[in-house]
């Protein structure tokens, strides 16, 4: 397993869907709210897919989640049709520029979403030589409806290491997050990664699929996987349906397993949550459940995700698939505590050696339901330890391991009290505290 770059460590990332960051829908609007992406803490803005879509209006060529979305667009940004042409809705080429130069400015990189497992009907037509074909010699069509890219095709390889260079010299930008990753063969990665890397260094490579899926991703290829288990699965029935806070800890130790010190992002949602679940968004459900999520995201082991709008706790309905205006960010609530609230994990993350670079473990508890508590230990011996009430009531409970953290200083703190062993926690209280090393 390749050595973990500084920059991954030190990385929050910020996710913007443009369709739904401001009414306008494009880069030059959404540079206006950068400088409040920056005061939140993260210093890597990803873009979802901005390159040029496809028009075709034909509903047998857009997916179930399009359908489904009652948008009645055919404008999907995950299913391209130029994969070199920066899409005239966003603002095209001058607009990326412009964007990525504010960025820079206000010290975020920028990630752009490179979506090569597939592509609309009009590419397919186009450059028939770089997609799957059956017996017959038809397209084959993947479960979205899409056309599957090809990459025994050299020339498909060719095309889309290009592609990756292309942004890199022409934009400047500083990473991808690869759509739906594990699609396509590693070794392409490996040799893409290479290429770009000759013009830049250090990239950063996000791979959207868990580590579960292909468990070498990161000797070569890519710094960071999803976790879907935490965003899509465990946090909505957490807080929906009662499913103990315990299931955070199984997930983590299931990817830990599977490949052990790999980096993940630790999210709470993304545009596919927003876009699919918005009904159950936390935020909707409680923006002190939220909170609470942010304090186990920011200290387990990984890179912290946020998501289009955190900073003014939006509640609103999104859509990648949506027409220009149609979604939006609601920006009425006041951002600045939640803003504060953020950059503190921020530095906390960056700062404390323990949660910067220390191993992870988790206590027992007597309240699995509702508790997760645990500890991370620096090389020099410092400890920062953990406790979060994802739970819906207050939790009184004796818990041996306190008594080692009576003289620490407390980090972070929400509804709790503590008298020797005894540990009162409210509903969606936490509490964070360092005991220095001796």
């Amino acid at each position: 397993m390749k050595k973990i770059l500084e920059e991954v460590k030190d990385a929050v990332i910020y996710q913007i869907n443009l369709r739904v960051f401001t009414k306008e829908g494009t880069f030059a609007a959404a540079e206006k709210f950068l400088p409040d992406v920056a005061a939140t803490g993260a210093n890597i803005v990803y873009l979802c897919s901005i390159a040029e879509s496809d028009e075709e209006k034909d509903p047998s060529s857009w997916s179930m989640r399009q359908k489904r979305s009652l948008t009645n667009n055919p404008r999907n940004p995950y299913r391209l049709n130029n994969y070199f042409a920066i899409d005239e809705e966003y603002g095209g080429d001058e607009g990326l520029r412009s964007f990525v130069k504010k960025a820079h400015s206000l010290n975020l990189k920028v990630m752009l979403d490179l979506v090569y497992g597939h592509c609309g009907p009009t590419f397919g037509k186009d450059h028939p030589s770089y997609v799957k074909r059956d017996e017959n010699g038809n397209i084959k069509i993947n479960n979205y409806n899409f056309c599957s890219l090809d990459f025994s095709s050299p020339e498909l390889r060719e095309y889309l290491w290009y592609n990756m260079e292309y942004f890199v010299k022409e934009f400047d930008v500083d990473g991808y997050r690869c759509d739906v990753g594990a699609s396509v063969p590693l070794d392409f990665w490996v040799e893409g990664r290479r290429r770009v890397e000759k013009i830049k260094k250090p990239f950063i490579m996000l791979d959207e699929c868990e580590i579960q899926s292909r468990k070498e991703d990161q000797d070569e290829a890519f710094d960071i996987n999803y976790c879907q288990w935490w965003t899509q699965h465990c946090f909505p029935a957490i807080f929906n349906s009662g499913m103990p806070a315990v299931s955070l800890q199984i997930a983590y130790e299931e990817a830990d397993e599977a490949r052990n010190g790999a980096v993940l992002i630790r999210a709470i949602e993304h545009h596919d949550t927003a876009n699919d679940m918005y009904y159950a968004r936390v935020e909707k459900i409680s923006s002190h459940k939220c909170e609470a999520c942010y304090v186990l995201c920011y200290t387990v082991p990984g890179v912290p995700f946020l998501y289009n709008g955190c900073e003014y706790s939006d509640t609103s309905r999104h859509s990648i698939f949506g027409k220009k205006g149609e979604f939006t960010i609601d920006r009425s609530k006041d951002p600045s505590e939640r803003i504060s609230f953020l950059a503190r994990l921020a530095e906390l993350h960056r700062k404390e050696e323990a949660l910067r670079n220390g191993t992870m473990l988790f206590f027992d508890n007597p309240a699995k339901g509702s508790l997760c508590t645990y500890v991370r230990t620096a090389s020099n011996g410092e400890k920062i330890l953990c406790i979060i009430n994802l739970g819906n009531e207050k939790v009184s409970s004796e818990l041996d391991f306190l008594s080692e953290f009576s003289s620490g200083k407390v980090l972070l703190e929400r509804g709790t009290q503590v008298n020797g062993k005894t540990l009162d926690i409210k509903e969606n209280g936490f509490l964070v505290i360092k005991k220095e090393a001796r």
